[in-house]
């Protein structure tokens, strides 16, 4: 399936904690963003951390879910809207406070400009030294274009692994994106030479969050909760993270409480 086409595709997960428990309500409609490894991607072969991560927090809370892969500038507008609408890997910004229900805080993402000759510490830096790229549709791509001066560039994609291109062909000096996500399509890509970080310039959470009108929000962000916590005590949380990050990276999220 082309990263590019419009209709969304679905896929059901029938998750019955136990296989013999009935699950909860009408199905869970989980909205994921294309392009959004290594968090999720509902097109690439693999699910990414969060949606692995919520396949086993759909099992273990005995709830049906139906994820439906959507390009991302479409995510949010159509889960807004959805009375059993989810939200994989999104970063609790200012902005979106108050615009959906917070059910799993799952990661910390720091925000980096990755470059490749040498760390930028502050987006007019990177300005001055050529075009950046970022991701359209996100409060980052809102708040470089905000302080470019004159012909000072910002190359928008829509898809993350089009950044890292960029950067790898030289078209771009920067790319201003969290840090995990970087690191994985670098490696992905077997790119060389290594990717140089600057200082994090900010840095949110990133959560499994859910629609304003979403039905029993409060008691699922307590099984879910429940759940996760769970998986960390169990081990598959690391596996995941493991299998996707790399033991080293995985250990020291864990390191940190998370």
């Amino acid at each position: 399936m082309a990263r590019g086409r419009r209709a969304a595709c679905m896929l059901m997960l029938a998750g019955v904690l136990g296989g013999g428990a009935t699950a909860q309500g009408e199905p869970l409609n989980v909205y994921v963003g294309q392009g959004q490894m290594p968090f999720a991607d509902g097109v690439a072969k693999r699910a990414g951390l969060f949606g692995e991560l919520m396949h086993e927090l759909c099992v273990r809370t005995a709830q049906q879910c139906v994820f439906r892969s959507v390009p991302w500038r479409r995510v949010l507008s159509e889960a807004e809207g959805d009375p059993r609408g989810i939200v994989l890997n999104l970063g609790r910004t200012p902005e979106r406070e108050a615009g959906f229900v917070w059910l799993l805080d799952v990661l910390p993402t720091p925000y980096v400009l990755a470059s490749l000759d040498r760390p930028f510490d502050t987006l007019s830096d990177a300005l001055q030294a050529g075009p950046v790229a970022v991701m359209a549709g996100t409060p980052r791509a809102d708040e470089i274009k905000r302080i470019r001066t004159g012909d000072q560039r910002v190359v928008e994609v829509t898809d993350p692994q089009q950044a890292a291109q960029l950067l790898h062909s030289g078209r771009v000096v920067a790319w201003y994106e969290i840090d995990l996500r970087a690191l994985y399509l670098w490696r992905e890509m077997d790119a060389e030479p290594p990717l140089v970080f600057g200082k994090p310039l900010s840095g949110t959470r990133s959560h499994i969050a859910g629609s304003l009108k979403l039905e029993g929000a409060q008691t699922l962000s307590e099984q879910m909760t429940a759940a996760f916590a769970d998986m960390r005590s169990d081990g598959s949380w690391q596996r995941i993270l493991t299998s996707y990050l790399g033991l080293d990276r995985s250990r020291a999220l864990l390191s940190d409480g998370w």
